[in-house]
Order: structure tokens, then C-alpha cells, then sequence
């Protein structure tokens, strides 16, 4: 009976080439070139979440629902609408159109919002209209979730925005 060898021989060039190949395929998972990795699990993120305290969210996008799309910000309030949460369990910024401070109290996943203060002011729509729907999602309990320069905030009725990471905060205005 003779046996088949499948494999180079020991010690040939070929037989090195062949284990570099199978080590570089086991470290890579499937060879696949979308991120994922054995079975479709996706690798973990490099980048840590940015911390909810101490940084400057601009609202990036608005969600009017739990089954709704983020949509885009209306035209003209872009960048206008931006939260700082202080290590001191308070809040200030702007909601589109007016200034606001108060307090926001973190535990776990949930902030929930005491009283907020604003000045008055009124602004063109696209401002307002983005102040009403950010002061709707301010009211009471929420649930937030951080990523890399990320902030998602959502109310108990599914209304939420998303936020980028801008600067630290060095103090409240």
C-alpha cells in the first residue's frame, strides 16, 4: 500500500510558503475583506466611545420615532444645535435657536432631565423647528449610547438624535 503525500516535504520552500499561507488565513478568520471575521462576527471597534461628560455633542441628525429613519437636520439649522453634560450632573448649550442650561442626572444608560432653563428668543424655522424636536427629546428620562465620536439620545416614545464629538468642554458658558 502506498501512502499519498499531500503536503510538501519537510523543510522544502513549498512547505514553508504553505504554512505562512495557513497562519495568515487562521489570524484573518475567513479572508473576508468586509470587516468580518469567522461565522460574520464583526471586529471591535479601535476606537473607545467618547465620554457623555465633557465633550461638546452637536445634533447631527433627528428621528421622529422608534420605527423612523434618522433624517437630516432642517436646512439652514446645521451645526446649530449643541449639549455639554458637566461631571456635575448639569447640562448647557444651545437647542437650534436659545440657550439652555439644567440638570441631566446619568445612571447606567439613562439620563433624565430635570427642569431646563432658556432664553426666549425666536428664530427663523429651520432653527426652531429643530429646537422643537430637540426640546421634545429633552424632557424627562431618556437612554443614550456613546460610540467613537458618537452620541445617540432617544425618548421613552423613540424620538432621538444622533450627535458628533466635538471639543472638550473647558467650561459652561
Amino acid at each position: 500500500m502506498r501512502t499519498r503525500r499531500t503536503a510538501p516535504p519537510p523543510g522544502t520552500a513549498a512547505a514553508a510558503l504553505a504554512s505562512l499561507a495557513l497562519l495568515t488565513l487562521t489570524a484573518c478568520g475567513t479572508g473576508r475583506t468586509d470587516g468580518a471575521g469567522a461565522a460574520g462576527a464583526v471586529a471591535p471597534s479601535a476606537s473607545p466611545a467618547t465620554p457623555l461628560t465633557g465633550t461638546v455633542w452637536t445634533v447631527a441628525s433627528l428621528r421622529s420615532g422608534p420605527d423612523a429613519p434618522h433624517r437630516p437636520l432642517p436646512t439652514g439649522a446645521e451645526g446649530e444645535a449643541r449639549l455639554t453634560f458637566g461631571e456635575d450632573g448639569s447640562v448647557h448649550g444651545t437647542l437650534g435657536c436659545n440657550s439652555v442650561r439644567g440638570t441631566a442626572r446619568i445612571s447606567g444608560s439613562t439620563v433624565t432631565f430635570g427642569p431646563l432653563e432658556s432664553t426666549k428668543m425666536m428664530c427663523p424655522d429651520p432653527r426652531m423647528e429643530l429646537e422643537r424636536a430637540v426640546s421634545a427629546i429633552l424632557d424627562g428620562r431618556t437612554t443614550y449610547r456613546t460610540g467613537p465620536r458618537t452620541l445617540t439620545l432617544t425618548a421613552a416614545d423613540g424620538r432621538a438624535f444622533t450627535a458628533t464629538a466635538g471639543k472638550a468642554a473647558t467650561t459652561a458658558p
